[in-house]
């Protein structure tokens, strides 16, 4: 029965292709061709049997026409109740320049509300022109794009598919910037690293060493970063606060006063800073905002002080983002800085 089933699918595409000439639904059939062949072979042997083949041949004709024009460096993202097809569902459906973490962050959105019945993801090249447009799929030349499918549970009305609409393209525009400045992120925690050493720091050459050791495990694939952004201690009606300084930003942190921190930066003043663990120059907490990308749970937060001759923190350089599986699974006297606590 399975090996029936396999030669079934195996022949789906061609079906598929086949209502859609009959159809009509689609004049530009060798793209079509191209596509189906893309789209059935990122799905699992179980889903063909969502839809019939002339479903299946309208929910990709349609699919087509969405990608036809596209804002260049933003996602296109719909979230629709389809009028033919499963009743019972509501379709999301994304088209963006392929990068890391785009499954995950769709599924973590939706899944945050909704029960995921099926996910389809194929990734094809495709060139446009500077507008946007749509010249060819499978072009040789083209820049690789995802084009995901999901099938949720069905949403009741127009406002509930616009607000699941805003929250896809805000956190698929935090993988945009997260993938973007990710390298100069990692780089920035290598150079703290380096520059440790000769700075004014209340701490023996061995603390500091430690700390150095500690930002360079970071960035051995044990840490995702998210955001980063330079604070300096200023003076605001009275009271010693952190102020972000402008242009420091990188990832979720590169837009002003982005609500990501852990606190609020008017009310941190600055004998607040060494406390949560951070006598040592580095604080190691967790952050009240939760992440928008990759994976659930509240953001990891990393921030590293910087001091006067006083021994008086004076700045601070943040990093936002999620340790890593290998940092969890890591023997804890590994762990730069964690094995002395």
């Amino acid at each position: 029965m399975n090996a029936i089933r396999a030669a079934s699918n195996s022949s789906f595409p061609t079906v598929v292709l086949e209502e859609l000439k009959q159809s009509g639904l689609t004049q530009r059939l060798d793209e079509a061709q191209f596509f189906i062949s893309a789209f059935f072979a990122r799905i699992s042997d179980g889903d063909f049997e969502l839809h019939t083949a002339r479903e299946w041949a309208v929910l990709i004709a349609d699919l087509l026409n969405f990608m036809q024009q596209r804002q260049p460096g933003h996602a296109s993202v719909r979230v629709a109740n389809p009028a033919t097809g499963h009743a019972g569902r509501s379709y999301i459906e994304v088209v963006t320049d392929d990068m890391p973490f785009l499954v995950d962050t769709v599924t973590m959105v939706a899944a945050e509300h909704l029960q995921i019945h099926a996910v389809i993801h194929p990734v094809v090249d495709v060139s446009r022109d500077a507008s946007g447009k749509l010249l060819k799929i499978g072009a040789a030349d083209g820049k690789p794009e995802s084009v995901m499918h999901f099938e949720v549970d069905r949403l009741a009305n127009d406002d509930e598919l616009a607000r699941l609409k805003t929250r896809l393209e805000g956190a698929l525009e935090d993988v945009r910037v997260v993938v973007a400045d990710w390298q100069k992120m990692r780089d920035q925690a290598l150079a703290i690293a380096a520059d440790l050493p000769s700075r004014q720091l209340p701490l023996d050459a061995a603390s500091v060493k430690e700390a150095s050791e500690f930002l360079r495990w970071l960035a051995d694939d044990n840490f995702t970063f998210l955001g980063y952004r330079e604070y300096e201690v200023t003076q605001a009606d009275g009271d010693e606060v952190l102020r972000s300084m402008e242009g420091s930003g990188l990832g979720i942190l590169h837009k002003q006063e982005r609500s990501m921190a852990p606190r609020s930066l008017r009310s941190l003043v600055a004998s607040e800073l060494p406390q949560s663990g951070s006598t040592d120059a580095i604080i190691l907490t967790k952050t009240n905002a939760r992440s928008h990308v990759h994976r659930p749970g509240h953001m990891d937060y990393i921030g590293v002080l910087r001091f006067d001759a006083n021994g008086k923190p004076v700045a601070e350089q943040r990093f936002l983002g999620l340790f890593s599986s290998n940092a969890y699974m890591a023997r804890p006297q590994d762990v730069p800085l964690v094995r002395h606590r």
